[in-house]
């Protein structure tokens, strides 16, 4: 048992006994608004305690970062084309006139 537990454990048996004290002491001395306020702090620190105990069932992670809730579906990879550069060049050549004529290749 865990420290946690044995503690809660504890305090439960504790506020058990102080609560049914609590709530048989005003009924004895006649007084109806005592032991509602008595039963609805019974009914207060019960909750309290039953959340204490659910808080402390729970797993304690070290990095909450950590934890894995909800895989994501793999990734499919497509093999994409492979896309050569094209490689361009001017050429250059003179006619009959002495006019300079320039085209661009590419291949």
């Amino acid at each position: 048992m865990t420290f946690a537990k044995l503690s809660v454990a504890f305090g439960l048996a504790a506020f058990l006994s102080v609560a049914g004290f609590g709530a048989t002491a005003p009924a004895e001395a006649h007084d109806p608004g005592a032991a509602v306020a008595a039963g609805a702090a019974g009914l207060v620190g019960g909750m309290i305690l039953g959340g204490a105990i659910a808080q402390s069932a729970q797993p304690r992670y070290v990095d909450e970062d950590e934890v894995v809730v909800r895989r994501r579906p793999a990734r499919i990879i497509e093999e994409e084309e492979i896309v050569q550069p094209r490689r361009c060049w001017r050429e250059e050549w003179r006619d009959n006139w002495g006019d300079v004529h320039f085209r661009r290749v590419c291949r």
